[in-house]
């Protein structure tokens, strides 16, 4: 092994420069969204309720509307629109409920993927029908107040959103970061009443802005800017027949969540997980206060949710001219199954008990992407497509309490189980979801080619020390090269693994030839100029990624243990040990 610095650097200059652009291209984006904040664009002092800020969605009222970095379906579309992009599945939302036991608000959401990126379309309305017109007549005693109407009032918002991963747009830089853009149209007033009520009708649009970015697998932070139009560039409100124009309410919220305990969490728990949102709000008003909001979600089973929040709201000083502010306490549970969600919101709305609002939301936020695979390996199999024979074995392989007889990975799992090279944890279960970190990936390579495993002395990065257990085989594998560091010396052996990063480590390991220009995408989110964009031909070449049957490769997803289980069964060392294992040889 060399401890060449230089030739470490060499080695990894595109990891170091992919890295550099993300957090450039993240502070010039901040930086952007600061100065349009800091300029005001122009908003009038007066301004007409957003009745999407009163309501988004279940799940983030009963976090206490703390939503700028936890919200990743169709929900995103009312809170960040920059989440959408988190999520590839198609994703519907609703919600109902009764504010102030009069108003009467419904919501529904749909987003989904299209070839340039996630788009979504979402609906607000909030209606009061049957409101008295009155009127007073006569004067002193004799002054009597008669009803001389009725009439209804709706106000609606119509959303259409965009969301992208922006490493789609700067050709892999800048991975991990998301932008999103909402367009609204707002139209509200009152219907019938006769002449009192004609001029009482007006539309107009907004615009937001969303900014989402994985700052580690724990740790999600996000910005919203909403409705920051100019109002020369149409962000007004405007009633009919009359010359007066109304902004609509400015404000900025970001925060971020946070995994306390879970898979990849402070805390490590693969059986449960506690997540913290916090998000900070400020106003473009002078007279309104920075606002507060905070949430805890924890799911103790992955179908059941229980959610508490704290949400804050301004209001009246005790002598009117001050603005003050509401600490209203939200609560609520959730239900996830087979990909379709309910959830439910207890809101409190100031200090008055009728105040207190329940909200109700149903949706489809899609199953994850195993079990996707699964149904799309079933069909393989069907097919005579799998890569690795499907034979009566003569030895007994190694299983997992937690693997389906149906599940697109188990073979592959039960043969790297079965020769020692992948084991699962003292549960009996493989958790074959869970996603792989730099320092296990090393080790897992390591093992499979039967290398000699001997305690070393020294390492050359900082952040491993000779005594960690998986020291030796990250020396091994950096010195094979079939995986390097980083430029300030770190090897990050806690790091996810991506799946751009893995295409080009499995590439190396199994010595395949990558082309030094590609000039086709094989899939479509790969642009042919991305630093991995070879290893990714190379590796769906040799059949490493069958079970990505069609759509985008995923460049930024997190490679999971079945994942890696499936792809190193592919590699032609593997492949020849898991021969001798069918045949019952050792």
């Amino acid at each position: 092994m060399t401890n060449n610095k230089s030739q470490i650097t060499n080695k990894l200059q595109i990891q170091s420069t992919n890295d550099q652009h993300r957090f450039a291209s993240f502070g010039i984006v901040i930086l952007i969204l600061f100065v349009i904040w800091c300029l005001g664009f122009g908003h009038s002092a007066n301004a007409v309720v957003d009745i999407g800020d009163i309501g988004m969605g279940a799940r983030p009222l009963s976090l206490g509307k703390a939503y700028a970095g936890g919200v990743d379906d169709a929900t995103s579309i009312f809170t960040n629109p920059a989440g959408m992009a988190w999520n590839k599945n198609m994703n519907i939302t609703s919600m109902s409920g009764t504010l102030l036991s009069d108003i009467n608000y419904v919501l529904v959401g749909f987003s989904d993927y299209s070839p340039i990126g996630k788009i979504g379309i979402g609906y607000v309305n909030a209606s009061i029908g049957a409101i008295p017109i009155t009127t007073i007549t006569g004067s002193g005693s004799t002054a009597a107040v008669v009803q001389t109407g009725i009439t209804d009032y709706n106000s609606n918002v119509v959303y259409l959103s965009y969301s992208t991963k922006l490493s789609s747009i700067l050709q892999g830089k800048a991975e991990g970061l998301s932008l999103g853009l909402n367009m609204k149209f707002f139209s509200q007033g009152f219907s019938g009443g006769g002449t009192a009520m004609q001029n009482a009708v007006g539309s107009g649009m907004d615009a937001d802005l969303g900014l989402m970015w994985q700052l580690n697998p724990w740790a999600k932070l996000g910005y919203t800017f909403n409705n920051f139009l100019p109002q020369t560039l149409g962000g007004r409100f405007e009633w009919e027949n009359q010359t007066e124009v109304e902004s609509i309410p400015m404000s900025m919220q970001m925060g971020g969540e946070f995994g306390l305990l879970g898979q990849d969490s402070l805390i490590k728990n693969d059986s449960q997980k506690l997540d913290l949102l916090a998000d900070y709000q400020t106003a473009k008003e002078s007279n309104q206060p920075a606002l507060w909001h905070l949430g805890l979600e924890y799911w103790p089973s992955d179908i059941l949710a229980f959610r508490v929040g704290m949400n804050q709201k301004p209001k009246a000083g005790a002598n009117n001219t001050e603005v003050a502010i509401d600490n209203n306490l939200t609560g609520g549970v959730g239900l996830r199954f087979f990909g379709f969600t309910f959830d439910y919101a207890y809101m409190q709305m100031g200090e008055l008990s009728d105040n207190i609002t329940h909200f109700f939301s149903f949706g489809y936020r899609g199953i994850d992407e195993p079990k996707k695979k699964s149904r799309e390996k079933i069909e393989k199999e069907a097919a005579n497509t799998i890569p690795v024979p499907e034979v009566v074995t003569k030895p007994n392989l190694k299983t997992y309490k937690d693997l389906a007889d149906d599940y697109w990975a188990k073979k592959p799992i039960e043969y790297l189980a079965s020769l020692g090279i992948m084991g699962g944890y003292p549960d009996q279960t493989f958790r074959p979801d869970k996603e792989l970190t730099r320092s296990e990936l090393a080790v897992l390579l390591v093992k499979a080619k039967n290398f000699k495993i001997n305690p070393v002395a020294e390492i050359e990065f900082s952040d491993v020390r000779p005594r960690d257990w998986f020291a030796p085989y990250v020396a091994i594998a950096v010195d094979r090269q079939y995986m390097n560091g980083y430029p300030d010396e770190t090897f990050r052996p806690n790091q996810i693994v991506s799946r751009a990063e893995a295409a080009l480590i499995f590439a190396r390991y199994a010595g395949l030839y990558m082309k030094p220009k590609m000039s086709q995408s094989v899939y479509p989110d790969v642009d042919t100029k991305h630093w991995a964009s070879s290893a990714v031909a190379a590796g769906k070449e040799a059949g490493f990624y069958e079970y990505i049957s069609s759509g985008d490769f995923g460049l930024d997803k997190s490679l999971t243990r079945a994942e890696a289980a499936e792809i190193l069964a592919k590699t032609p060392f593997v492949k020849e040990k898991i021969k001798e294992l069918i045949k019952g040889e050792q």
